[in-house]
């Protein structure tokens, strides 16, 4: 065991058990080769109860990756984030998907969700945070696109992780985005066509066989140019049924125009 004044140890482990499956610890006959067994620190730290408690991570090749990866734990835990050697992306993911839950927008954050859940972790979720690569990413991107995965869709997945690994490089989690810089540019989005007559007036029917509260609604958004805030905070009194006009006196709360038409 390496002994040194900063907290924690350093020590090798082995897995040598006898005939009656018990294990041999410092009496394994190989205990002198320096290659045989794998080595682990163990460090102790406080919790939220009083009491402390040992953490405990092994499976290091030699004494000087255990000696980093406590040193890198010491240093998280000073600066007050998880350095834990073994942290997979799914962890980092989920742990950082929960923290973004008071601070995004419901549909923001739904559509984070969607990109961590459904498609990030399972991509990348088995690999340990420090080993994710922009090679990974870059390799996910072009299988995505050859398999004919839409532009938009490849581009928010990517921009959703970035968002996270710039996370963990702000709180000094990781030295590096790994995302960084995206291995595709930000495509353009499709051109919006406008309905024809004929189209509005197909949709407008069928609206007023299967909703015909909405149809209306529908109706003076088509025929005013209302946006959609503006048009659920129309009023009664806004409207001139011999006029056949409509004033926007309250619009949706990002707004500080008034329509008229």
């Amino acid at each position: 065991m390496r002994k040194s004044r900063r907290p924690g140890r350093v020590y090798r482990r082995f897995g040598c058990r006898d005939a009656d499956r018990r294990q041999l610890g410092a009496a394994c006959p190989r205990l002198p080769e320096e290659e045989h067994g794998t080595w682990t620190f163990a460090v102790d730290v406080p919790s939220l109860s009083g009491r402390r408690r040992t953490v405990r991570r092994g499976g290091f090749e030699d004494d000087f990756a255990a000696e980093t990866a406590l040193r890198r734990f010491l240093e998280g835990c000073r600066l007050g984030f998880d350095a834990d050697p073994h942290e997979t992306v799914a962890a980092y993911l989920a742990k950082w998907l929960k923290s973004m839950e008071f601070l995004l927008k419901p549909t923001t954050y739904a559509r984070y969700r969607t990109y961590v859940l459904c498609e990030l972790i399972p991509v990348f979720g088995k690999l340990r945070l420090e080993e994710l690569a922009h090679d990974h990413i870059a390799t996910y991107t072009r299988e995505q696109l050859d398999a004919g995965r839409g532009r938009q869709a490849v581009y928010h997945c990517l921009a959703t992780l970035s968002s996270a690994l710039g996370t963990a490089v702000r709180a000094h989690r990781l030295p590096f985005n790994a995302a960084q810089p995206l291995p595709m540019r930000r495509p353009r989005p499709d051109e919006r066509v406008p309905w024809t007559a004929e189209q509005a007036v197909a949709f407008l029917s069928h609206c007023r066989n299967v909703d015909p509260a909405f149809a209306g609604l529908f109706e003076v958004i088509i025929g005013t140019g209302l946006r959609k805030g503006e048009a659920l905070g129309l009023q009664r009194r806004a409207c001139g049924s011999t006029t056949a006009s409509c004033t926007s006196a309250t619009p949706c709360p990002r707004s500080t125009t008034t329509n008229s038409s």
